[in-house]
């Protein structure tokens, strides 16, 4: 509930998060399968709030309306992560009516469920929808995001939408290599000693070992030379997701700041700009 008492935050014009009440399990029940015997709907229903939009009636296109709503979710990501995915997409014709119908909308080729590596608070706070507000300047088509910042927000996306860590690792570092890496030679020292300095900028605790021990993990998995569950000789599995919530927190904080202020996002604009912002040490 916002400072004023309402159930309802604007983000912008036609996009704000609500709590839907009595619409939420209508809502829910219209993309659930329709199962046998069962009725999940019977269940309690623990809606906090959904991310509403209305859809444009000038002529805009519904689809990127819809992409721009699931955008709004994606940039909140940036702010704190949370688990709020697409299973519950839904078109409502009456929205604030009685018995409006429902259309579910199905997402395919993409998981609707979300998986934060960092367990604690799932929702966002009003001070965090604040912040929020502040990026919805970036769903705009007329302001484009540099390609190395874009590259690593929809990675950092991406490594929200597996619920394997093999996964999550191989986008959480290709994330940081969209963000750091320049040309095609010496590719790990670029990873480990850039990230070392965007680590020690945020206050991330990640040493050079660990980034060696990362950079290695990565190979062998995207390369299909083992998963992660046989590679305890690098790092012990009981280490493996504390190393992985540290690499995703440096991303998902370096894209945060390159978002909010756009002198540091040109500092990722292009190749020179990267050097200039972060020169590699002595080559080990």
């Amino acid at each position: 509930v916002v400072q004023d008492g309402s159930t309802r935050f604007d983000l912008s014009a036609d996009i704000w998060i609500e709590r839907l009440g009595q619409l939420a399990p209508k809502i829910q029940k219209a993309c659930e399968p329709p199962h046998y015997n069962y009725d999940p709907n019977k269940l309690p229903h623990n809606n906090l709030y959904a991310f509403v939009r209305r859809v444009p009636t000038d002529g805009g296109s519904k689809t990127q309306a819809l992409e721009q709503l699931l955008g709004t979710v994606v940039l909140s990501r940036l702010i704190h992560p949370t688990s709020t995915g697409d299973r519950y997409l839904a078109r409502v014709f009456d929205f604030g009516g009685e018995d409006s119908p429902i259309e579910a909308i199905e997402r395919r080729g993409i998981s609707p469920d979300v998986f934060p590596g960092c367990k604690g608070q799932d929702w966002l706070s009003v001070d965090d929808a604040k912040e929020l507000r502040t990026l919805m300047k970036w769903l705009s088509r007329d302001k484009a995001m540099h390609r190395r910042v874009r590259r690593a927000l929809w990675n950092h996306e991406y490594a929200m939408r597996s619920c394997y860590l093999d996964v999550q690792w191989i986008f959480a570092v290709s994330g940081l290599e969209a963000m750091l890496n320049v040309g095609d030679k010496d590719n790990k020292w670029q990873f480990r000693d850039r990230v070392r300095q965007l680590a020690q900028e945020f206050r991330v605790a990640l040493t050079d070992p660990d980034l060696s021990r990362a950079w290695d993990l990565r190979s062998k998995i995207v390369h299909a030379e083992s998963f992660l569950s046989n590679l305890q000789t690098i790092l012990p599995s009981t280490q493996h997701r504390g190393l992985y919530e540290k690499l995703e927190s440096v991303l998902r904080k370096t894209v945060y700041r390159c978002l909010m202020d756009e002198s540091y996002g040109d500092c990722f604009r292009d190749a020179a700009a990267v050097k200039a912002l972060l020169p590699l040490g002595p080559k080990p």
